[in-house]
């Protein structure tokens, strides 16, 4: 990340180290560029107001080597700046203030595109269990804990989405593959008994949302 504002920094880093994202940032354009140089990031996040030069420029100088996905972050929100950075090879364009959920959706949805989104860690601790995506199992101190393929899912998503909101259109258009078309019970029913099986899992209960998975 290329972002001389600390707050935002902060933001991001901290938001992408919980979905499992090393991030590291430099304050300044040239700063960036040799940084680039060194570690070879999957992507860069690049504001556009920078104190020693212009975060087009910065733009320009790493298309020309690489094909690395870039995402403009920036508080210039006028049509011309988006033009400019998309023009110049940037893959999307995000304005502040933003939020880090958001930002965080769209840098996967580039790595789905150009497929350099990170695998899923295999074994995940959350709640006092273990969650082993390989083998589809759920442990606790006491043993497996039989889940339905389901449940399962269920849970994976809000692994995935922890910390954020999630709806029950969501929800379900992500485990079941169809239009949610008010199945609100469905899902309701599946969480209540993930509830009923992990008791210690912590899915707080959104009024008029869905639901959020707390905790990382």
């Amino acid at each position: 990340m290329i972002e001389d504002e600390p707050m935002f920094s902060e933001l991001v880093t901290r938001a992408f180290g919980k979905e499992g994202y090393d991030v590291v940032v430099e304050a300044t354009g040239r700063g960036g560029l040799e940084a680039f140089a060194t570690i070879h990031p999957q992507v860069v996040i690049l504001d556009l107001r920078l104190p020693d030069m212009d975060g087009l420029d910065v733009c320009r100088e790493i298309r020309a080597i690489s094909q690395v996905p870039i995402v403009i972050l920036s508080s210039k929100a006028d049509e011309m700046n988006k033009v400019l950075g998309l023009e110049l090879g940037a893959d999307d364009y995000a304005t502040k203030p933003f939020s880090p959920r958001e930002l965080l959706a769209r840098v996967r949805a580039i790595q789905r595109r150009v497929g350099t989104l990170p695998a899923r860690l295999p074994l995940v601790e959350i709640g006092g269990y273990e969650v082993d995506f390989k083998r589809r199992e759920v442990r606790s101190p006491d043993g497996v804990i039989d889940l339905t393929a389901r449940e399962f899912d269920v849970l994976r998503h809000f692994i995935d989405h922890r910390g954020a909101a999630v709806s029950r259109q969501e929800l379900f258009s992500a485990v079941w593959g169809q239009e949610f078309l008010g199945r609100s019970r469905t899902v309701d029913a599946h969480v209540a008994t993930l509830r009923g099986k992990m008791p210690n899992l912590d899915i707080s209960t959104l009024r008029g949302i869905g639901y959020r998975l707390e905790g990382a």
